[in-house]
């Protein structure tokens, strides 16, 4: 036996102090192969990372979602900067106001046929038995709802799902209004017919940098505000297909582009200059009297998941249409939105600041189009 053995045995303390001695040597063993595997697990990361963010690719990179982010941002703080409403994008979200726009340009818009400043005002008697109430503020299908009239006065949207009194369309936008999601005056307009479509016509929103299209989405709506009904294809300004280029969002491609697509994208490229911002969609309908304006839409809604080649193809265009305005500012450009010479309606109510004798930033700019947002500009 080794006497070294025999004698740590005979001797307690140094029998304790060898069996702290391996327990220690054991966890410094352990802790250096920890850190071994955290070190090359560091090195790897740092591989990795290397090759997703090279600083040379970074900065060639673009964005459209990253733009669209930046902007729904900048219209929140306008809103403490700019109570006047005087910068374009303020005006925007205002459905008459844009009809009125689009009228000046001598583009067709809805009829409008009656308006009220409040929702507990809808009168629905008098209008025809067809017809649509919208807010003027406010965005998606929280401000729109088609009607049918029935027997007895009740109602049912157009496309024949939800059935409502008077009284319900009414508690429809005040209780809308009362949670700010949309604002008044409110209006009824004539009902657009599309030749050989549903009762609800296909949109065609068309995403628009200063006068360059970035891509026409074609939408076919088989239930009023029902996301999941709803078709989807998109092409670009002459109609060729693009493919899927929303991501979770499959191409519909039985929605073929409309015969009037042509037409659609000039009306498109001549707001788009005349509202002097670097993006703007412009929803159109292709109608039994031809194209009529929908909407213009400062900032589409949700995600915007875009394919990367599509979201930086878009985010490019984007950026130079923003050097493009900045440059026709530089040339003598008025700031704003221009509003052309054709005959505008009045469509907002009595006492409105529009009507009023001093309507500040409502005062429509008028501007010859040929210089500025007319054919053959961008």
């Amino acid at each position: 036996m080794n006497l070294r053995r025999e004698v740590v045995k005979r001797v307690p303390p140094l029998a304790k102090r060898d069996a702290e001695l391996r327990a220690r040597n054991h966890r410094i063993r352990e802790l250096e192969r920890t850190r071994d595997a955290l070190e090359q697990q560091l090195a790897d990361e740092r591989d990795r990372a290397a090759k997703l963010v090279d600083p040379d690719e970074l900065a060639q990179r673009s964005s459209f979602t990253q733009h669209l982010i930046t902007l729904r941002r900048m219209t929140e703080d306008l809103r403490q900067l700019d109570p006047e409403r005087r910068h374009p994008l303020r005006h925007l979200p205002f459905k008459l106001r844009n009809y009125r726009l689009a009228a000046s340009h001598g583009i067709p818009v809805p009829q409008v046929l009656a308006v009220w400043e409040d929702a507990a005002q809808i009168d629905l008697a008098e209008l025809p038995e067809e017809v649509v109430l919208k807010s003027d503020g406010g965005a998606g299908s929280h401000g729109v709802l088609p009607l049918r009239r029935l027997a007895e006065g009740r109602y049912e949207t157009i496309d024949g799902v939800r059935r409502l009194t008077g009284d319900e369309v009414r508690a429809h936008f005040v209780d809308r209004a009362s949670r700010g999601r949309i604002s008044g005056p409110f209006f009824a307009e004539e009902v657009l017919r599309q030749p050989g479509g549903g009762p609800i016509p296909d949109d065609v929103k068309i995403n628009v940098s200063y006068g360059e299209v970035q891509h026409v989405m074609l939408r076919r709506v088989p239930r009023h505000g029902h996301l999941r009904s709803m078709g989807f294809r998109y092409v670009d300004a002459e109609g060729a297909d693009l493919g899927a280029v929303m991501i979770g969002r499959n191409s519909d491609d039985s929605i073929a582009p409309p015969d009037d697509l042509p037409e659609m994208v000039g009306i498109a490229r001549h707001l788009s200059r005349a509202v002097g911002l670097p993006f703007v969609r412009v929803d159109l309908y292709g109608t039994e009297r031809g194209v009529v304006l929908g909407e213009l839409t400062r900032t589409p809604g949700g995600r915007q998941p875009f394919k990367p080649h599509h979201d930086d193809a878009m985010g490019r265009g984007w950026e130079h249409a923003t050097n493009r305005l900045e440059l026709d500012l530089v040339a003598g450009r008025p700031p704003g939105i221009l509003h052309g010479q054709h005959p505008m309606p009045e469509l907002y109510p009595q006492g409105h600041v529009s009507r009023s004798a001093e309507p500040g930033a409502w005062a429509p700019r008028i501007v010859p189009c040929a210089q500025w947002c007319g054919p053959g500009r961008g």
